[in-house]
Order: structure tokens, then C-alpha cells, then sequence
């Protein structure tokens, strides 16, 4: 792969004498793409230049567990980064269709910072995970508050997955996303019990208060920042953004400092939480049963596409471990469901 990234970047960069690629690595974790690390150095007429490279690039298709776009994630980031104050890597290169790199990837700045969250939650480390949570939570409005239009000039984050979700209003979205998750109840209909039917049935009659759109990083999690020194250094990982109700947001942040134990929704303590505080900051008034509902929302969005590729491996479409290991996600969230939904005796997986 070496040859390869040598060979793409020394054609993207015509003004190189040389390109060299050091230190290749695979970045172990996440499940959606290829991750590498490496050092590219670069001689030109005007010296010697040193990029840190983080190389993301799609899997082969029968082991694609999230089949998102490179190009949409590309433009996207380079976006957030000139527009907002959200700590972005700078995006370098792009190979759209795969005809260097075998597949399509994409090449950004490595940023610096650190992704262990062990060590920022640990006991003695409160002030730090605080001040990293609250600048979480900050960015967040700001990225809710961005015009969609400032982002998304095209207006292909309407509707990135083409499976005809209509973002024309908050009424027509709503409607159109749980028609696509009842619609797609089929691809996941190894459900021991019918809780994910059940908790997409539900949706109609559960709905909040109609609010207005914004572009959602669409995985804002534990596991998609950076950190050094008590500052927030990156915000990473932006294949599922979508234009959607800032509101599932929250409720996926909810959900995964639940999952994941690095409670970044607990760790928010200004104005009386995370909640209150994003609130405050953004003007979208947000709350707690807002919350629960899109939890599940959220949930059924990135899930319908990841819960597939687990029924491609439990019925041996796909002989990839990583289609069957996903099923842990859908153990694990069934409890919470169940007890938003009321059954007995699940109130307290709350």
C-alpha cells in the first residue's frame, strides 16, 4: 500500500520531486472503515515538507458494515473546518473512485490528541473530563447552529444513504425516516423479540414537538473525539452526517455514554448538565423525553444499515467475524428500549 499512496500523492502533487510514505499503520477500532496512519514526506523546489496522514479508506463491499460516501465526508469536513470553530483535520487528498487505492479513500491531517478515554474518566481526572465534555457539548451547538445550506450547498446530506428520506421539513423528515425504518424491518427480523418493531411502531405516536433542521455529525460519540491538555483537539469520523433533527444528536450522546461507560453526558455540569447547557448555548430547547425519543431515533438510523450487514452474516451471506460481532450492539440497546417502550420490569436500564 506504500507504492500505492506514494503514487497517488506524487500525482496529485505535480510541483514533488519525490513523495515517501514512513511509519505505515493500521489504526485498530471502529468497525465502517480502513484506518492507517503514516508520515509522508514530500521534496520539492521549495524544501522538504512533512504531512502526518490519517488514511481512511472503504472496505471491500461484502464486509462494508456502514456503506457511506467518501467524497460527501471529504467536502463536509473541509467545510466544518473553514466555517466553524469545530476542531477538524484538514483534508489533503482524495482518491473518489478508487482507481489508485484500490478502493475510495480519503487522506486527512493527523491530529494531535489523544482518543483514551480510559485515562480522561479515570478517578482524579473529573476537572479534565468536564472541560472536555463541555467543549463537546459546545461544538455541537455550534455545529446545530451552522446554516444547513453554509454545509451542505448541494444538498446531498438530504438524504446521503438514497433510501428516500425527504428533509424538505421536520414534518416530511420524521415521516419519511421511520416509513424507512419500519420499510427496512425486514433485513432485521432475527429480533428474538419484536422490540425493534415495536419501538419503530411506536414512533408516530411518541412524537416531540416539531423543531427545525440542522446538520448532524450523525455518530457524536465517546469514541469520535480527541482531547489533550483538558481541550476538545478533534472531532473525527464524519461519514454518517445528514441533514436531521439536531435533537438525535442528543439522544445518541445519551445513549452511548450509557454503552460505552465514559459518561460524557454526565460529565457536562454548567447550567445543570449537558442537556441545559446545549440548550442555553444553541437555542433549541430540548428535553428529557426529547431525549428518549430519538435515542431510539437515533438508534434505528444508524442501526438499520449496520443490523443488516449482522443478518448478512448470521444468515452466511458474509463470512466476515465483524458482521456477526456487531450483534452485541443490538444485545446491548434492547434493555433501554425496552424500558422507554414501558415493558415490565425494564425501568431501570434507564
Amino acid at each position: 500500500m506504500e507504492a500505492q499512496l506514494e503514487r497517488f500523492i506524487r500525482s496529485e502533487r505535480p510541483d514533488a520531486r519525490s513523495v515517501r510514505i514512513e511509519d505505515l499503520r493500521v489504526i485498530a477500532g471502529g468497525y465502517s472503515q480502513e484506518t492507517y496512519r503514516c508520515d509522508c514526506v514530500i521534496e520539492s523546489g521549495g524544501g522538504t515538507e512533512r504531512l502526518p496522514l490519517i488514511v481512511r479508506r472503504d472496505p471491500p463491499p461484502e464486509a462494508d458494515i456502514l456503506p457511506t460516501n467518501r467524497r460527501l465526508e471529504f467536502e463536509l469536513m473541509e467545510r466544518v473546518r473553514e466555517r466553524t470553530t469545530i476542531p477538524v483535520p484538514e483534508q489533503h487528498f482524495l482518491d473518489e473512485t478508487g482507481a489508485a487505492l484500490d478502493r475510495p479513500a480519503m487522506l486527512m491531517e493527523r491530529l494531535s490528541g489523544s482518543s483514551d478515554l480510559t485515562a480522561l474518566f479515570a478517578p482524579g481526572a473529573e476537572d479534565e473530563a468536564e472541560a472536555v465534555a463541555t467543549e463537546l457539548c459546545e461544538r455541537l451547538a455550534e455545529l446545530h447552529m451552522t446554516p444547513i445550506d453554509a454545509l451542505d450547498p448541494g444538498g446531498e446530506l438530504r438524504d446521503p444513504r438514497s433510501v428516500g428520506i425527504d428533509a424538505s421539513s421536520w414534518d416530511a423528515y420524521m415521516a419519511s425516516s421511520i416509513a424507512y425504518f419500519k420499510a427496512n424491518y425486514h433485513n432485521i427480523a432475527f429480533d428474538p423479540l419484536p422490540v425493534f418493531y415495536d419501538m419503530y411502531a411506536s414512533l408516530p405516536n411518541r412524537l416531540p414537538r416539531p423543531g427545525r433542521l440542522a446538520i448532524c455529525h450523525g455518530d457524536y460519540q465517546p469514541s469520535n473525539f480527541l482531547y489533550a491538555g483538558g481541550q476538545l483537539t478533534g472531532v473525527i469520523d464524519w461519514e454518517n452526517a445528514h441533514v436531521g433533527d439536531p435533537r438525535e444528536e442528543l439522544g445518541w450522546v445519551h445513549q452511548m455514554s450509557a454503552l460505552t461507560g465514559f459518561d460524557v453526558w454526565g460529565a457536562v455540569k454548567a447550567d445543570g448538565g449537558f442537556l441545559e447547557h446545549y440548550s442555553k448555548v444553541s437555542g433549541i430547547p430540548a428535553s428529557m423525553d426529547d431525549v428518549l425519543f430519538f435515542q431510539i431515533f437515533s438508534t434505528a438510523s444508524l442501526a438499520s444499515p449496520i443490523l443488516d450487514a449482522v443478518r448478512r452474516g448470521l444468515n452466511g451471506e458474509s463470512d466476515s467475524f465483524l458482521n456477526t460481532y456487531m450483534l452485541q450492539s443490538l444485545i446491548a440497546v434492547i434493555p433501554s428500549f425496552a424500558a422507554i417502550l414501558g415493558y415490565p420490569a425494564a425501568q431501570e436500564a434507564l
